[in-house]
């Protein structure tokens, strides 16, 4: 939304800007963040404060998700199972394109016009989660996943919109319509997650992206254990995991490469 304040949280920019980088300047980044880790955990925290400082929001807060049935050509879809090799996390879908908005009367339309189409994921909005899903465990553990829009997206601008999503969603309202609309009484009155980076697999094995998927580890490793020790951090992160996916003959099947 345009009048969103948490359009201009600070992790969020930080997000937005590293995006923009190319490969090369994305690695000089998140090198020097691993040699500082306290300004990514300053950007954070400022967040955080951002949103406890944030006047309370008027009218109705709806969540919004893509629809049921299968769209054509997705490679997550409610109801499907994923199986990942080589980890426990393999999941069951439960919704994909979760995001937060006001609520508004909606325009009448005339009776024939078909409804716009939802947004594709390569134009979604930062704040997207691209979707929320269960690990097929005996205690199932709950997962937002953020994937890859491209071939060229690298895990680290994913773990930064990961985290910036995860603390958007101690905004008041969000873990309840969450909770109800989409896990089913799953989250109970602390919710924690899984944050699930998902990248497309690389065929050029001097790809830039390598070295950045190792990088991002180390910066979600030093995160981790910074903010456990951290009282204003709130306790809703479980464990980070990347995951790789072959876009071209996507079968449901996906790749684990590390966990944190």
């Amino acid at each position: 939304m345009a009048d969103n304040p948490i359009a201009a949280m600070a992790l969020r920019e930080l997000e937005m800007r590293s995006r923009a980088l190319p490969l090369e300047a994305q690695m000089m980044e998140c090198v020097d963040l691993l040699q500082s880790p306290e300004l990514v955990v300053d950007e954070l925290l400022r967040s955080i404060e951002q949103i406890r400082n944030t006047p309370p929001e008027t009218g109705r807060i709806e969540l919004s998700k893509d629809r049921a049935d299968r769209a054509e050509g997705a490679f997550f879809y409610p109801s499907r199972e994923l199986f990942v090799r080589g980890d426990r996390c393999s999941f069951t879908c439960l919704a994909t394109s979760v995001e937060f908005r006001r609520a508004e009367r909606p325009a009448a339309v005339p009776s024939g016009i078909p409804t716009p189409a939802p947004t594709p994921a390569t134009t979604r909005a930062p704040h997207v989660i691209d979707y929320a899903a269960v690990t097929c465990e005996a205690r199932p553990v709950p997962v937002l996943g953020f994937t890859a829009s491209s071939e060229t997206e690298s895990a680290y601008p994913i773990l930064l919109r990961a985290l910036a999503s995860l603390i958007e969603l101690t905004r008041p309202r969000r873990f309840d319509l969450l909770d109800c609309e989409v896990y089913r009484g799953l989250l109970g009155p602390a919710p924690a997650f899984d944050l699930a980076l998902v990248l497309w697999d690389e065929d050029d094995p001097d790809d830039p992206r390598r070295p950045l998927c190792e990088l991002s580890r180390d910066l979600a490793e030093v995160l981790k254990k910074v903010l456990k020790s951290e009282p204003r951090f709130p306790p809703v992160l479980l464990d980070f995991v990347c995951l790789r996916m072959n876009a071209k003959r996507f079968d449901g099947r996906l790749r684990f490469v590390w966990r944190v």
